[in-house]
Protein backbone atom coordinates (compact mmCIF):
# COMPACT_ATOMS: atom_id res chain seq x y z
CA UNK A 1 0.00 0.00 0.00
CA UNK A 2 1.63 3.37 -1.28
CA UNK A 3 2.10 6.13 1.29
CA UNK A 4 -1.42 7.98 -0.55
CA UNK A 5 -3.52 5.42 -0.14
CA UNK A 6 -2.40 5.25 3.82
CA UNK A 7 -3.57 8.64 4.04
CA UNK A 8 -6.76 8.14 1.96
CA UNK A 9 -7.45 5.67 4.21
CA UNK A 10 -6.44 7.60 7.58
CA UNK A 11 -8.90 10.49 6.26
CA UNK A 12 -11.67 7.97 5.49
CA UNK A 13 -11.54 6.57 9.13
CA UNK A 14 -11.47 10.04 10.44
CA UNK A 15 -14.34 11.39 8.29
CA UNK A 16 -15.87 8.19 9.34
CA UNK A 17 -15.29 8.68 12.92
CA UNK A 18 -16.78 11.99 12.79
CA UNK A 19 -19.94 11.00 11.45
CA UNK A 20 -20.68 7.60 13.38
CA UNK A 21 -20.33 10.59 16.24
CA UNK A 22 -22.77 12.73 15.07
CA UNK A 23 -24.98 9.74 13.99
CA UNK A 24 -24.97 8.53 17.82
CA UNK A 25 -26.14 12.62 18.90
CA UNK A 26 -28.79 12.11 16.28
CA UNK A 27 -29.59 8.64 17.31
CA UNK A 28 -30.36 10.06 20.90
CA UNK A 29 -32.34 13.34 20.28
CA UNK A 30 -34.20 11.06 17.61
CA UNK A 31 -35.58 8.85 19.74
CA UNK A 32 -36.76 11.58 22.69
CA UNK A 33 -40.07 11.67 20.66
CA UNK A 34 -40.36 7.81 20.75
CA UNK A 35 -40.25 8.11 24.87
CA UNK A 36 -42.73 10.77 24.60
CA UNK A 37 -45.17 9.21 22.93
CA UNK A 38 -44.89 5.64 24.62
CA UNK A 39 -44.71 7.28 27.81
CA UNK A 40 -47.81 9.73 27.31
CA UNK A 41 -49.85 6.67 25.15
CA UNK A 42 -49.15 3.64 26.87
CA UNK A 43 -47.65 4.27 30.39
CA UNK A 44 -44.75 3.79 32.30
CA UNK A 45 -45.32 -0.43 32.86
CA UNK A 46 -45.96 -0.89 29.35
CA UNK A 47 -42.83 1.19 28.69
CA UNK A 48 -41.13 -1.47 31.40
CA UNK A 49 -42.17 -4.11 29.80
CA UNK A 50 -41.51 -3.39 26.53
CA UNK A 51 -37.80 -2.06 27.80
CA UNK A 52 -37.20 -5.89 29.01
CA UNK A 53 -37.85 -7.52 26.00
CA UNK A 54 -36.11 -5.33 23.87
CA UNK A 55 -33.10 -5.98 25.98
CA UNK A 56 -32.94 -9.32 25.61
CA UNK A 57 -33.58 -9.62 21.82
CA UNK A 58 -30.76 -6.92 21.11
CA UNK A 59 -28.59 -8.34 23.06
CA UNK A 60 -29.51 -12.02 21.22
CA UNK A 61 -29.30 -10.51 18.24
CA UNK A 62 -25.94 -9.50 18.89
CA UNK A 63 -24.95 -13.00 19.58
CA UNK A 64 -26.32 -14.29 16.69
CA UNK A 65 -24.65 -11.75 14.18
CA UNK A 66 -21.81 -13.68 15.95
CA UNK A 67 -19.33 -11.03 15.83
CA UNK A 68 -19.53 -9.53 12.61
CA UNK A 69 -19.77 -6.39 13.45
CA UNK A 70 -16.10 -6.22 14.65
CA UNK A 71 -14.96 -9.04 12.66
CA UNK A 72 -15.77 -8.52 9.22
CA UNK A 73 -13.43 -6.03 8.12
CA UNK A 74 -10.44 -8.46 9.25
CA UNK A 75 -11.73 -11.65 6.91
CA UNK A 76 -12.68 -9.33 4.42
CA UNK A 77 -9.13 -8.48 4.20
CA UNK A 78 -7.57 -12.13 5.05
CA UNK A 79 -9.99 -13.42 1.57
CA UNK A 80 -9.33 -10.61 -0.94
CA UNK A 81 -9.31 -13.01 -3.51
CA UNK A 82 -12.25 -13.93 -2.86
CA UNK A 83 -15.40 -11.75 -3.86
CA UNK A 84 -16.09 -9.91 -0.75
CA UNK A 85 -20.04 -10.27 -0.85
CA UNK A 86 -19.58 -14.34 -0.70
CA UNK A 87 -17.53 -13.65 2.53
CA UNK A 88 -20.57 -11.31 3.63
CA UNK A 89 -23.27 -13.84 2.59
CA UNK A 90 -21.45 -16.43 4.69
CA UNK A 91 -21.77 -14.58 7.98
CA UNK A 92 -25.52 -14.04 6.94
CA UNK A 93 -25.90 -17.68 6.41
CA UNK A 94 -24.71 -18.15 9.99
CA UNK A 95 -26.36 -15.43 11.46
CA UNK A 96 -29.86 -16.54 10.05
CA UNK A 97 -29.57 -20.30 11.16
CA UNK A 98 -28.64 -18.99 14.95
CA UNK A 99 -31.61 -16.32 14.63
CA UNK A 100 -34.09 -19.22 13.47
CA UNK A 101 -32.82 -21.43 16.36
CA UNK A 102 -33.11 -18.36 18.84
CA UNK A 103 -36.41 -17.03 17.75
CA UNK A 104 -37.91 -20.10 17.76
CA UNK A 105 -36.87 -20.89 21.58
CA UNK A 106 -38.06 -17.62 22.38
CA UNK A 107 -41.30 -18.24 20.57
CA UNK A 108 -42.24 -21.12 22.58
CA UNK A 109 -40.59 -20.03 26.16
CA UNK A 110 -40.90 -16.15 26.17
CA UNK A 111 -39.99 -15.72 29.67
CA UNK A 112 -36.89 -14.53 29.60
CA UNK A 113 -37.98 -11.36 27.20
CA UNK A 114 -40.94 -10.70 29.27
CA UNK A 115 -40.08 -11.86 33.49
CA UNK A 116 -42.94 -9.09 34.10
CA UNK A 117 -45.91 -10.81 31.60
CA UNK A 118 -46.58 -9.10 28.15
CA UNK A 119 -48.30 -6.30 27.04
CA UNK A 120 -50.11 -8.30 24.79
CA UNK A 121 -50.12 -11.75 23.35
CA UNK A 122 -49.01 -10.04 20.20
CA UNK A 123 -45.80 -9.25 21.66
CA UNK A 124 -44.62 -12.78 20.92
CA UNK A 125 -44.13 -11.54 17.49
CA UNK A 126 -40.89 -9.29 18.56
CA UNK A 127 -38.58 -12.58 18.65
CA UNK A 128 -38.65 -11.72 14.46
CA UNK A 129 -36.59 -8.74 15.07
CA UNK A 130 -34.06 -11.02 16.22
CA UNK A 131 -32.61 -12.16 12.63
CA UNK A 132 -33.27 -8.67 10.90
CA UNK A 133 -31.27 -6.88 13.50
CA UNK A 134 -28.58 -9.08 13.58
CA UNK A 135 -29.16 -9.04 9.07
CA UNK A 136 -28.30 -5.29 10.02
CA UNK A 137 -25.57 -5.46 12.10
CA UNK A 138 -23.78 -7.62 8.75
CA UNK A 139 -25.23 -5.41 6.38
CA UNK A 140 -24.11 -2.28 7.82
CA UNK A 141 -20.51 -4.32 9.18
CA UNK A 142 -19.90 -4.55 5.26
CA UNK A 143 -20.42 -1.25 3.95
CA UNK A 144 -18.24 0.53 6.42
CA UNK A 145 -15.36 -1.84 5.00
CA UNK A 146 -15.90 0.18 2.15
CA UNK A 147 -16.06 3.19 4.32
CA UNK A 148 -19.91 4.04 4.07
CA UNK A 149 -20.67 5.19 7.55
CA UNK A 150 -23.27 7.69 6.18
CA UNK A 151 -25.83 4.02 5.75
CA UNK A 152 -25.02 3.34 9.76
CA UNK A 153 -25.69 6.78 10.20
CA UNK A 154 -28.94 6.83 8.21
CA UNK A 155 -30.81 3.60 9.52
CA UNK A 156 -29.65 3.60 13.09
CA UNK A 157 -30.19 7.10 14.12
CA UNK A 158 -32.71 8.56 11.23
CA UNK A 159 -35.04 5.41 9.63
CA UNK A 160 -35.15 3.37 12.85
CA UNK A 161 -36.03 5.61 15.97
CA UNK A 162 -38.32 7.76 13.39
CA UNK A 163 -40.13 4.32 12.17
CA UNK A 164 -40.60 3.33 15.85
CA UNK A 165 -42.14 7.32 16.78
CA UNK A 166 -44.57 7.39 14.21
CA UNK A 167 -45.96 3.72 14.13
CA UNK A 168 -46.21 3.98 17.80
CA UNK A 169 -48.61 6.58 17.84
CA UNK A 170 -50.04 5.45 14.59
CA UNK A 171 -50.98 1.97 15.82
CA UNK A 172 -52.11 3.45 19.35
CA UNK A 173 -55.72 4.68 17.56
CA UNK A 174 -55.64 1.97 14.72
CA UNK A 175 -55.51 -0.80 17.15
CA UNK A 176 -58.63 -2.02 18.80
CA UNK A 177 -59.36 -0.72 22.75
CA UNK A 178 -58.08 -3.85 24.31
CA UNK A 179 -54.95 -4.13 22.55
CA UNK A 180 -53.60 -1.03 22.61
CA UNK A 181 -50.66 -2.20 24.62
CA UNK A 182 -49.50 -4.27 21.70
CA UNK A 183 -48.46 -1.50 19.57
CA UNK A 184 -45.14 -1.22 21.42
CA UNK A 185 -43.76 -4.32 20.41
CA UNK A 186 -45.78 -4.10 16.61
CA UNK A 187 -43.65 -0.34 16.41
CA UNK A 188 -40.29 -1.92 17.34
CA UNK A 189 -40.62 -4.93 14.97
CA UNK A 190 -41.61 -2.58 11.95
CA UNK A 191 -38.77 0.08 12.83
CA UNK A 192 -35.92 -3.12 13.33
CA UNK A 193 -36.98 -4.37 9.38
CA UNK A 194 -37.37 -0.48 8.05
CA UNK A 195 -33.52 -0.06 9.26
CA UNK A 196 -32.68 -3.62 7.43
CA UNK A 197 -33.99 -2.47 4.18
CA UNK A 198 -32.14 0.91 4.80
CA UNK A 199 -28.99 -0.64 4.88
CA UNK A 200 -29.62 -3.40 2.47
CA UNK A 201 -31.05 -0.72 0.23
CA UNK A 202 -27.08 0.72 -0.01
CA UNK A 203 -25.33 -2.02 -0.26
CA UNK A 204 -22.80 -1.71 -3.14
CA UNK A 205 -22.84 -3.94 -5.98
CA UNK A 206 -20.08 -4.74 -5.19
CA UNK A 207 -21.32 -6.20 -2.02
CA UNK A 208 -23.22 -8.41 -3.81
CA UNK A 209 -22.67 -12.37 -3.95
CA UNK A 210 -21.20 -13.55 -7.22
CA UNK A 211 -21.52 -17.62 -8.09
CA UNK A 212 -21.86 -18.17 -3.87
CA UNK A 213 -22.38 -21.28 -2.22
CA UNK A 214 -21.69 -21.38 1.16
CA UNK A 215 -18.81 -22.02 2.71
CA UNK A 216 -18.88 -24.83 5.42
CA UNK A 217 -15.06 -24.03 6.29
CA UNK A 218 -16.00 -20.30 6.84
CA UNK A 219 -18.13 -21.78 9.72
CA UNK A 220 -15.85 -23.66 11.30
CA UNK A 221 -13.29 -20.30 11.03
CA UNK A 222 -16.24 -18.56 12.67
CA UNK A 223 -17.13 -20.81 15.75
CA UNK A 224 -13.17 -20.60 16.80
CA UNK A 225 -13.14 -17.39 16.70
CA UNK A 226 -16.77 -16.30 17.73
CA UNK A 227 -17.45 -19.59 19.84
CA UNK A 228 -17.40 -18.09 22.93
CA UNK A 229 -19.80 -14.68 21.79
CA UNK A 230 -22.14 -17.36 20.47
CA UNK A 231 -22.34 -19.88 23.29
CA UNK A 232 -20.24 -21.88 21.90
CA UNK A 233 -22.25 -23.30 19.34
CA UNK A 234 -21.76 -24.97 16.47
CA UNK A 235 -22.53 -24.54 13.01
CA UNK A 236 -22.99 -28.60 11.63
Amino acid sequence: MTTAEQQGDIAALAKGGRTNFFGFLLRLLARLPFLFIAGRLYGEDAVGRYASALVVIELLALICSMGEKRGLAQRLTEGEEDHPANLVFDGILLAVLFSAVVGTALWFFPTPMFPNGMNDPLDRWMVLAIPAYALTEILLAAQAYRYDIATTVRARAVVEPWTISIMAGVLFYLLPDKRHDAGLGLAYLASIYAGMLAALAALPALLWPAAWLASASYCDEQDDRQGAAAGNSRCH
